[in-house]
């Protein structure tokens, strides 16, 4: 067992005061964010006629050009995030019946063989971003059995947002999922679809008002021998999946012992680990680690529940011990 040297209250009075420094550039692997490079402004958007409001804005609801149709008597709109609640208001008004037939036209995730146009390229994008392409044949085998699973009950398609999860909780909510009677589970099918389509119009539109769709994960180290920060540390980020590891990003710590993991997208729902270089570093400053160091690589696995927010995971470390808490 690792002994603590600093309690929560002893980290704040060591840890060092000051806005997070300016990251390193971010060097995530398949976990690119996804949307639309952002070229319009919301004042373009309101003086657009219907036809190009329509077409800019038809593939927001997958497949139903018909949302952005409707949506567009009720400019013009005062925010980013009101042009997204004129559209959802729109779908959400549609019956049931409606609903459900949405649901049904929808792509299985993950599904490879969908026909030229049975899906959108935000769709392709997104899948993309959230490693659904790099699963291995095992995993895909067994998303395609759950989404069939998952059709056979409710009569439609799976839907969650893909950028706010992780490929093991895509997997893991649908299990879950398959225990909700048809009223919940098209209440949450809803739900999700709100979240993507929010996603993409703050992907596509800058402007006053924006939408909270993007939350970051970020460290600080200090190095309580010398009570500095530890610049130059090697940081890892690493995405879990059941027993397997998926690296996201490597960072080296900043003059402030500081560095930015994710960023620029909301924190997929899900399980994390952070390896700290704890003997690397201190070899390369001087200090005593044994041989074998005690502690050579240290990993702080953390849960992601909610991707809009911001997670600070500050460590304190000797060469013999180290602390943590979630930050703020």
């Amino acid at each position: 067992m690792v002994r603590p040297t600093l309690d929560r209250r002893g980290f704040c009075r060591l840890a060092l005061a000051g806005a997070i420094g300016t990251a390193l550039p971010l060097r995530y692997g398949w976990a690119q964010p996804a949307a639309k490079p952002k070229a319009i402004t919301l004042e373009d958007v309101n003086r657009m006629d219907e036809a190009t409001f329509s077409a800019t804005f038809g593939d927001t609801f997958e497949l139903s050009p018909w949302v952005a149709k409707k949506a567009y008597a009720k400019r013009p709109f005062a925010t980013v995030a009101a042009l997204h609640q004129a559209m959802w208001d729109t779908f959400e008004a549609a019956s049931r019946a409606e609903h459900i037939t949405f649901l049904r036209n929808l792509p299985d995730i993950g599904d490879k063989n969908v026909k030229p146009g049975g899906i959108t390229e935000d769709s392709k994008r997104e899948q993309q971003a959230a490693g659904i392409n790099a699963l291995n044949d095992q995993d895909l085998a067994r998303l395609i059995a759950l989404n069939k699973a998952y059709k056979a009950k409710f009569g439609y398609g799976y839907t969650i947002c893909v950028l706010r999860n992780t490929p093991e909780t895509i997997m893991s909510q649908i299990e879950r999922r398959m225990t909700y009677d048809p009223d919940k589970d098209l209440a949450t099918s809803l739900q999700e679809e709100f979240y993507i389509t929010r996603l993409r119009v703050a992907g596509m539109v800058t402007g006053p008002g924006m939408p909270k769709v993007n939350g970051n994960m970020n460290t600080h180290v200090l190095n309580a021998v010398s009570g500095k920060p530890a610049e130059g540390m090697s940081v890892e980020l690493y995405e879990l999946m059941g027993d397997t590891r998926r690296k996201l990003n490597q960072q080296t710590l900043n003059a402030e012992g500081r560095c930015m993991l994710m960023d620029g997208r909301p924190v997929p729902i899900g399980r994390y680990e952070i390896r700290f270089g704890l003997a690397d570093y201190f070899r390369k400053n001087g200090i005593a680690v044994g041989d074998p160091a005690y502690l050579d690589v240290v990993p702080v696995r953390i849960s992601i529940a909610n991707p809009e927010d911001h997670y600070h995971v500050p460590l304190v470390c000797t060469p013999w011990s180290y602390s943590t808490y979630r930050g703020t």
